[in-house]
């Protein structure tokens, strides 16, 4: 008499013919492509998520930080500064860090910097909440249009917010020697006076900027500096020499950290000589995308108070 299979005997089949089946049919290949693809994007979409959460963390904490020191007001109209600010193009020059580099983006590649910068001096608080900083390379020349969202807070007067002035120029870099890896660079700027002069968003009129860059590099250092020159038709206002430099070190593939000192002698009638410092870099989050910070202040002059906190997007 033939007992009937247990049930534990009969799975024990059905699981070997399974097996069987699967030797003699194995996964079509477009579907493996299939799964691996999914996988791919789910790692992909994890990293996002991650790098994401990084940002909004780190805007989140700027923008604390920026309303502890600015606080709650009602806007109105901005009274005249109670001390020298920094002049704008200092504010809008480099990414991240106030001298400019030499060097442009890729030829048909852009170099978009989104950053929050907040300036302190003493009785105002100046903010571009963000700026946007779009760059397009060509061969050996960089196009630039500079756009800051302002908000200035006046101790005694409030806060006003509003575009500032723009800010639009070329770079050429007529000398790169990949021997000597020396590069050089003058970079014609002219300011556009777009913001309120009335409310203390701009200027109120136009100025023209032209700097001079160099950079060299060796093993994982970099040193580049810039010299420039200022003409400005605003009231109240000089025209002056500038200068800054960066020293940079390349730490592994994903973070560089340098150190600037950058100044200027009297930018406005009865105002005096500035001397200031920046510590910051970089940190890659992927292939085309990095964070860019720094934060420093005034060591002679004004003790001027910057932070900057953005992020870079890079097409090639």
């Amino acid at each position: 008499m033939i007992k009937p299979a247990s049930s534990e005997s009969f799975q024990r089949r059905k699981c070997h013919r399974r097996s069987r089946s699967f030797r003699a049919n194995p996964i079509d290949p477009s579907t493996i492509c299939l799964r691996r693809r999914f996988a791919l994007m789910a790692t992909v979409s994890r990293k996002i998520i991650s790098a994401s959460t990084i940002w909004i963390s780190a805007i989140a904490a700027f923008l604390l930080f920026a309303n502890s020191v600015v606080g709650f007001t009602k806007p109105q109209k901005k009274s005249a500064a109670s001390g020298q600010e920094m002049p704008p193009a200092l504010l809008l020059a480099g990414a991240p860090f106030v001298t400019d580099d030499p060097e442009p983006p890729a030829p048909g590649g852009w170099e978009i910097n989104v950053p929050f910068i907040l300036e302190r001096t003493p009785g105002t608080t100046d903010m571009n909440a963000p700026l946007f900083d779009l760059n397009y390379g060509l061969p050996g020349i960089q196009l630039k249009l500079a756009v800051p969202v302002k908000i200035v807070h006046e101790d005694s007067s409030g806060t006003v917010a509003g575009i500032g002035d723009m800010l639009i120029g070329v770079k050429w870099r007529f000398f790169n020697s990949k021997k000597s890896q020396l590069q050089l660079a003058i970079s014609p700027q002219l300011l556009v006076p777009s913001g309120d002069h009335a409310r203390g968003l701009g200027e109120g009129r136009t100025a023209f900027v032209l700097p001079l860059a160099a950079q060299k590099t060796w093993d994982k250092w970099t040193l580049y500096g810039n010299v420039g020159f200022w003409w400005r038709t605003a009231a109240e206002t000089h025209n002056y020499f500038y200068a800054s430099a960066v020293l940079e070190r390349e730490i592994n593939e994903r973070l560089t950290l340098g150190a600037e000192l950058f100044g200027n002698p009297p930018t406005e009638p009865g105002g005096h000589s500035d001397v200031a410092f920046n510590v910051g870099g970089s940190w890659k989050l992927r292939q085309h995308v990095n964070v860019l910070f720094t934060g420093g202040r005034g060591i002679v002059g004004n003790k001027t108070a910057i932070a900057y906190i953005g992020l870079q997007f890079l097409t090639k």
